[in-house]
């Protein structure tokens, strides 16, 4: 494996979770439900590198969910600022008030998201899987489920919206993970480098940014699968 910092005109080979693929021609536009894409995508930009992602094969970096001090061996783990907490947002008026009554209850979540299976695990729910979280929420909101689990960052920023306001009940999870980047240990000139910029997105509070610009896609997006009429 080369090193990443110090390939200038190859591309930042960046192994992530879950890689969208290529949409359909005349597909709808849908936000994708997690960061991580536009985490790596800046990442390559201020290593000035194109990024070439990926979810498996050989890469230079990996961008993913880690439990709390669970760092694989033979990578260095430098924490991105990004806490992936699950939470659970129903009806106001919904009967659960509990993770355990969740037990036989359907629970909406997204498939580009980090709590497939979670939740049907832990909890015992029937998960209804969606494509993307922006049908996960108009299931949501329509009907469809009695909860939506998703990271927590995310969906408070969502109920933050005065249409939300009806979906505002919550369950939170004292479940610890973060979203890291993983160099291998001999690579140390990268892993200087990524600290670098993990720093500048501390400074620029640049994850929340990331997730406000998403979450108002998202709140859109549905608003118009929802509100607005197909005129074809």
């Amino acid at each position: 494996m080369h090193g990443a910092a110090n390939a200038a005109g190859t591309p930042l080979v960046v192994a992530l979770d879950h890689v969208a693929p290529s949409p359909a021609p005349g597909a709808k536009v849908r936000t994708p439900a997690t960061i991580d894409a536009a985490l790596a995508g800046d990442l390559a930009k201020r290593l000035g590198r194109r990024l070439e992602a990926t979810e498996q094969g050989p890469a230079d970096l990996r961008l993913t969910k880690v439990d709390a001090g669970n760092a694989p061996p033979s990578m260095t783990l430098i924490p991105v600022p990004y806490r992936v907490v699950p939470m659970a947002i129903m009806r106001t008026d919904s009967d659960i008030r509990r993770w355990e009554h969740l037990r036989g209850r359907t629970a909406c979540v997204a498939a580009d998201g980090a709590h497939v299976g979670d939740v049907e695990r832990r909890h015992g729910a029937v998960e209804i899987v969606h494509p993307t979280l922006t049908e996960a929420l108009v299931s949501l909101r329509t009907g469809g489920c009695d909860v939506l689990v998703h990271d927590s960052a995310l969906l408070e920023e969502l109920l933050r919206l005065p249409e939300w306001k009806k979906f505002s009940r919550r369950l939170a999870s004292r479940q610890e993970a973060t979203l890291a980047i993983l160099v291998p240990d001999r690579d140390e000139s990268t892993a200087a480098r990524v600290r670098e910029v993990v720093g500048a997105w501390k400074a620029q509070s640049f994850t929340a940014s990331l997730v406000k610009a998403a979450v108002r896609d998202i709140a859109w997006e549905v608003y118009v699968e929802q509100e607005v009429p197909d005129c074809h």
